[in-house]
Order: C-alpha cells, then sequence, then structure tokens
C-alpha cells in the first residue's frame, strides 16, 4: 500500500533549473525560519546551472506535470465528501502516492486514507492504471485477507502545482511484512510463515476470482491488521505527536513534508495473532484486458512475460512460488531487504532467479532468466508455448532449445533447499512440491491459488 512502483531510482534527489525563482518563494507553510538546507548548486557541461533537491522524504512541492505532485495535507485538516475526514497524520509514502492516518467523523474510527500523486490520478483518468477499479471490485463482497474500500474513491484538489489527488479509504493496518521482518532480531517461526503465506494466498484467490491480476507480489505489499483498541491509538497518538520534516525547497517554495510515523510493529507473538492481508493493487489490472506487456520485478517475472505472450491470473501464482524461497524463517542476514522476498526465497534467504549476465555461459540476462527457469524446473519449453509467444524467436531455436545453447543442468527445488543446509530434511520435500505447483513453466499447468490452498503444506494452518 504504501510502495507503488515507479521507475524512478533516485526520488529523492531532484534537479531543478536555477532560473525557477519558485525554488527561493517562501508561501507560509514553514513553522519556523530556518532556511532549507537541501539545494546542491552544480553547473552542467553545457554551462546550464542546475540545483539539486534532495528531499528527506516525499518530494512534495515538485510539479504533477514532471511526474510528481506528492499531496500537502496538514494536520487537522478536513477533507472528502461533506468533510468525512480529518487528517491526523502521515503513515508512510511510496512512488505514486503517501497514506494518511485520518479519524472518520461518520463512522467515529481510524481509517487510512491512500491519497494518489498528481500524477498518477492523471494516469487513472487516463485509464493508465486500474487500481480503483480493482479495489471496487474486491470490496464488494470483501475478503479478510484483501484490502477494501469503505468509501467509493474521491479527488480533492491539491496545493502549488500538485495537481488533483485520488484518495482510497480503507480500514486502517498495522504495517507490512517487510518492516515486520526487519524489526526482529530473530527468524520468523514456520508456523508464522506459513500464517503469512496462507493469508495472502486467500487475498490472491479472493482477487483472482474477481477479475484481477496483482502482478507486484512481495513483502511490502503483505500487511497485517493493527491490533490496537481505539484507546490504545488514542494513547499512542499522544506518545508520539504526528511532526514535520526540516524545511526543505521545492519548485513551489519553501515546504514542510510530513514525517512517517507507522503504527507500532507488533512482537512475533503478537503477529501470530495477526490476520495478513493482500494489499497495493497499484499494479494490478483486469484479466479481460489481455496483457502482453512487461510486469513485475525480474527475478519474479513469469516465463510467459519475458516471451512476450499474452498473460493472465497465473503470473501471480509463478511470483508466489518464487515468495516461498526467501522466507522470514531465516536470520536477517540471509535475506537483501531492499529486494522483492519471494517461496524458495522464504525458505532459504537466498534469491533464486537472478537477472543479470552469464559470463560462463555467455548469455544476456534475458537469455540467463529462461536458462535458470529450465534449470530449476528441469522442464522443457514446449513448442505449443512458444509458437504463441512473440518475443520466443529471439531465444529459441526451431527444436525448442536455447540459440545460445548453453548446458543445461537440471537443479531441482530439493537440491537447492538442500544445499543452503537450514531447514531439517523432512521439512525440504512438502515445501519443494509446493514451489513445483507454482513454478511450471507452462502457465495453463500452474495450479491455481485455490487448488493451491487445499496443499497439505497448509495443513494445520490458521
Amino acid at each position: 500500500m504504501l510502495h507503488s512502483p515507479i521507475c524512478r531510482p533516485e526520488l529523492n534527489r531532484v534537479p531543478h533549473p536555477l532560473s525557477s525563482a519558485a525554488c527561493f518563494r517562501n508561501y507560509g507553510s514553514v513553522s519556523n525560519a530556518s532556511s532549507p538546507t537541501n539545494q546542491h548548486i552544480s553547473v552542467q557541461p553545457d554551462g546550464k546551472v542546475m540545483i539539486d533537491l534532495i528531499f528527506t522524504e516525499e518530494p512534495v512541492g515538485m510539479p504533477a506535470s514532471e511526474g510528481y505532485g506528492w499531496p500537502q495535507f496538514e494536520f487537522g485538516e478536513v477533507f472528502g465528501p461533506d468533510q468525512r475526514y480529518v487528517i491526523v497524520r502521515k503513515l508512510g509514502w511510496g512512488m505514486f502516492s503517501s497514506t494518511w492516518m485520518a479519524r472518520d467523523q461518520k463512522r467515529h474510527k481510524y481509517v487510512a486514507v491512500k491519497a494518489l500523486t498528481g500524477y498518477a490520478t492523471e494516469l487513472v483518468d487516463g485509464q493508465y492504471t486500474w487500481e480503483p477499479t480493482i479495489l471496487q471490485r474486491i470490496s464488494r463482497p470483501s475478503n479478510p485477507h484483501c484490502i477494501k474500500l469503505i468509501s467509493a474513491p474521491f479527488i480533492v484538489p491539491g496545493k502549488g502545482s500538485a495537481g488533483n489527488h485520488m484518495c482510497l479509504v480503507t480500514p486502517l493496518l498495522g504495517g507490512d511484512v517487510r518492516s515486520l521482518r526487519a524489526q526482529q532480531d530473530k527468524p520468523f517461526p514456520l508456523s508464522l510463515s506459513k500464517r503469512i503465506l496462507l493469508h495472502v494466498l486467500r487475498g490472491l484467490d479472493h482477487l483472482h476470482r474477481r477479475g484481477g491480476v496483482h502482478t507486484d507480489l512481495k513483502w511490502d505489499n503483505f500487511f497485517f491488521d493493527h491490533g490496537m483498541t481505539a484507546p490504545d491509538i488514542k494513547r499512542h497518538l499522544v506518545s508520539e505527536p504526528a511532526s514535520l520534516n526540516p524545511p526543505e525547497a521545492s519548485h513551489d517554495g519553501i515546504l514542510q513534508s510530513a514525517v512517517s510515523q507507522p503504527l507500532p510493529i507488533p512482537t512475533l507473538d503478537e503477529a501470530m495473532q495477526r490476520t495478513f492481508i493482500l494489499a497495493d493493487f497499484g499494479c494490478a489490472y483486469p484479466r479481460f484486458l489481455q496483457n502482453d506487456h512487461q510486469i513485475s520485478p525480474p527475478s519474479l517475472r513469469a516465463p510467459e512475460v519475458f516471451l512476450g505472450a499474452v498473460w493472465d491470473e497465473k503470473v501471480d501464482i509463478w511470483s508466489f512460488g518464487c515468495l516461498v524461497s526467501k522466507s522470514p524463517i531465516f536470520p536477517s542476514c540471509f535475506c537483501e531487504l531492499t529486494r522483492p522476498l519471494e517461496i524458495y526465497e522464504l525458505v532459504t534467504g537466498r534469491i533464486l532467479f537472478r537477472h543479470e549476465e552469464n559470463t560462463t555461459q555467455m548469455l544476456d540476462s534475458e537469455e540467463n532468466m529462461l536458462y535458470q527457469m529450465l534449470c530449476y524446473t528441469c522442464e522443457d519449453f514446449k513448442s505449443e508455448q512458444l509458437s504463441v509467444s512473440p518475443r520466443a524467436g529471439n531465444y529459441f531455436d526451431s527444436t525448442c532449445n536455447l540459440v545460445a545453447n548453453p548446458e543445461v543442468v537440471g537443479c531441482p527445488f530439493e537440491l537447492c533447499i538442500e544445499a543452503h543446509g537450514i531447514l531439517e530434511e523432512a521439512d525440504i520435500a512438502p515445501i519443494a512440491a509446493l514451489m513445483k505447483r507454482c513454478m511450471r513453466l507452462d502457465p495453463k499447468n500452474r495450479a491455481s491459488a485455490e487448488e493451491l490452498l487445499a496443499d497439505p503444506w497448509f495443513t494445520g494452518v490458521e
């Protein structure tokens, strides 16, 4: 929910022409007179003088027309239909949005408001992103393991150059699994890892039944309920009041962003009582679109996507199979918390597929991904699949072998897991069997989410 992907690797560093005097205008939004220190002036080879604006969090005050447009809510601000919601604090921000705790004056409850950037709101208007549509479909009927809308999406006007902001109001959640893992000094117990995966799978089954495809399964997008009573929340808000970051220069003047203040992270024992919820549908698509474009981080990308074929909800099943592979069962030294965590990564703490060149076999990064798929699944691509894959000819010859002709050595999931020496022998086969059901080369052969819910690995899990 807090991290919808966008291709902007240095989001907190924004180059801006010095000629824009707006960087030095003060719009009266600063609570003290201290001068901003986020401006770094440089001279380009063509002699143009530029300012690097380096922001503590999201770059507020930057134009929606340039791909930005983060909302600038004030604490206590009242907004929404019938002035229903009151801003309490910022919970976090992502590349297309920021998420805020608000008080619902109609229901007398705390809620979460995901406010899209001005740029992202324009993408919704142009039907380039389907998040509001997907959320409406999965909210009626709802499922306890899928995020749901509390009210219909609405738009509020932004400040300065930010444009308008579409707002999505959902129940208040406690945080995401990546944050939960990062706060622990010991591994997740296997029982908790199974609970997380089972709950996510239930949410995924609901999404697929409602005609949606997530395309961005990762620990950042798996949330849990907050587990706090109303008095608990009030005490927390008093003990940790909402706060602002230092003043920063921007296109619109000198502004202050709100500090991200998520709710407290539970202990591992407390987490065993939490409900885990599939969230952040910023990259989701309706199944009916017959999509054939690139999706998902390369290390989680299903083979049909690499091959340019039309894909469906089975791309989520492939990613889920990759999910059991870097489990928080293992010490965080095994986990690269800045990368997507996938079943193999969940179990071994290691990345299964590496999107990189293979100099030994003389393969580029995409050829190497397909090569690894052949090795780990111990399957071959069939002509039936390759014949309907527009990009197959870039990699495979008429006999369905890789054109580069690397030596394919089978390395089944059992051997990969066993090689790390982390799990007991009795635990290896059931996990490998689940991965095999998810990670078939031909999507038609992959299990559905509904079928995976009955997998023996989840027996006895609540």
